[in-house]
C-alpha cells in the first residue's frame, strides 16, 4: 500500500508547476532557463520582491519545467559568486524551515558550446 502512495506522491510532485524542497532535500537543476523579478506575499502577508527562476528539473517522471521563487539577497549573491548563468545546471539544496530557510548551490555545470 505504501508503494502505491509513494508513487502517487512522486508523480504529483513531478507534475507540479512549482519546485518545492523539504529541509535537507536536494534537487538537480538540469538547466536554468530564465530569471525574472516579481513579487509575492511574505510570511507577514506583505508583498516582497522576489526572483522567479524557470528551471528544468530531474523528477521521478523525467525532466520537467518548474518555477522556483526566492527573495533573499543571500541566495542571489550565492548565484552571483558561483557565476551561475542562464543555461547552467546545478544542485540546489534546502536547509531550514520557514523564515530560517537557506538554499545553497553546488555542482555548477556549464554546458558545452
Amino acid at each position: 500500500m505504501s508503494d502505491i502512495l509513494g508513487k502517487f506522491i512522486d508523480k504529483k510532485n513531478a507534475d507540479s508547476a512549482f519546485l518545492s524542497l523539504k529541509d535537507g532535500e536536494s534537487v538537480v537543476i538540469v538547466k536554468l532557463k530564465d530569471i525574472k523579478p516579481g513579487t509575492k506575499n511574505g510570511f507577514d502577508g506583505k508583498p516582497k520582491d522576489v526572483l522567479n527562476f524557470t528551471v528544468e528539473v530531474e523528477t521521478s517522471e523525467g525532466v520537467r519545467e518548474k518555477l522556483f521563487q526566492n527573495g533573499t539577497p543571500r541566495f542571489a549573491k550565492e548565484l552571483q559568486d558561483k557565476n551561475v548563468q542562464i543555461g547552467n545546471g546545478f544542485t540546489l539544496t534546502r536547509a531550514g524551515q520557514q523564515a530560517q530557510t537557506r538554499y545553497t548551490v553546488s555542482n555548477v555545470v556549464v554546458p558545452a558550446v
